[in-house]
This record gives C-alpha cells, sequence and structure tokens, in this order.
C-alpha cells in the first residue's frame, strides 16, 4: 500500500481489499450515511471502492484514500479525489467518510484540505470541488473551512431519477 500524504495527525495511503471491512462499518452504518439513500450492503461497499479507489487508482492515478490515524495506525475513514460530473463537466471531487468517533475533531477538515492542496499542487488540476446535499450542513461547514466558494446546481439522481438541488464547493488554482 503507497503512501499518498500525511498531515500532522493523519496518514492517506491507498486502499486495499484488507481495507474493506473497516470501510464498511461506516459505510453500513445508518448514523454514517444519514446523507444517503440508505447504508450500503458489503457487496455495495465492494463496488463503491471498486470504481472510487481501485479502478481509479489505475485509470485516473487518484482515487479515495484510507485515511489512518497517526497515534494509533487504526484506519479510521477515507478521503480523497474522484471524477465527479459538475455543470463544468467531469471535475475532481474531495469526498471524505469517518467513523463516527472521530467527527467533530477537525480531521475531516485536515484530511480534505491535504487532499485540495494535492489536487491542485501535485496533480496540477485546475480546480477541485467539493459537492454536498443541502441537508448536510456537517460536510458543508468542513467544506466551507477550505474553499474558496459555492454555488448551486440540480443534478439528477443517480438512485431516484429525480432532480436534485445540491451544493459546489469550489477552490481554484492560485494564479
Amino acid at each position: 500500500m503507497r503512501e499518498i500524504l500525511s498531515t500532522p495527525r493523519l496518514i492517506l495511503r491507498e486502499i486495499t481489499p484488507a481495507d474493506l471491512p473497516d470501510l464498511h462499518r461506516i459505510y453500513g452504518d445508518r448514523k454514517c450515511m444519514q446523507f444517503y439513500p440508505a447504508p450500503k450492503s458489503y457487496p455495495e461497499t465492494e463496488a463503491w471502492f471498486q470504481e472510487l479507489a481501485f479502478d481509479s487508482y489505475a485509470n485516473n492515478g487518484f482515487g479515495l484514500w484510507a485515511v489512518v490515524s497517526r497515534a494509533t495506525g487504526d484506519l479510521i475513514g477515507d478521503c480523497g479525489l474522484t471524477l465527479q460530473t459538475t455543470p463544468a463537466g467531469q471535475e475532481p471531487e474531495v469526498g471524505y467518510h469517518l467513523w463516527r468517533e472521530f467527527w467533530h475533531l477537525g480531521l475531516a477538515t485536515e484530511a480534505a484540505r491535504a487532499c485540495v492542496r494535492y489536487g491542485l499542487d501535485m496533480l496540477q488540476m485546475p480546480r477541485v470541488v467539493s459537492i454536498t446535499s443541502p441537508e448536510n450542513l456537517p460536510s458543508q461547514k468542513v467544506a466551507e473551512r477550505f474553499h474558496q466558494r459555492r454555488e448551486v446546481f440540480t443534478k439528477v439522481s443517480r438512485t431516484t431519477g429525480q432532480e436534485v438541488l445540491r451544493y459546489l464547493y469550489i477552490t481554484d488554482v492560485e494564479t
């Protein structure tokens, strides 16, 4: 497993198949997934990481990464860059999920800020975004701490086929 970046309290590294049971603890938990249509089954968690980690590493050179506590060495969540559809087309989005024991400690902000900097500085991306639903106030608070601005857009939901409102947080490369 390859280390991608580190922060004062965290190490972000490539996810391995052996990490999936720990990650499913988050993705299978109703409270952790409260802003998703439903918690994921184990096969759904596997498919999620196949697409957004393993396939993305091979196709894009980035994806969701394991978030590991420097203090304990424990995997506490995931954070990374994936390609998502926005009004501007396919763009790198920073996403984050932590086990609830690690909420409200600034760790999601620390990991996500590092991913944005990595995308802009190391991968030479022109901008990095975050997408949240209007109901997801915790993720909005995280995104507001490191993104430059917010826009509003609508998209068609993968699960319902209905048009839904989303907030798009944006950080552009500094000129």
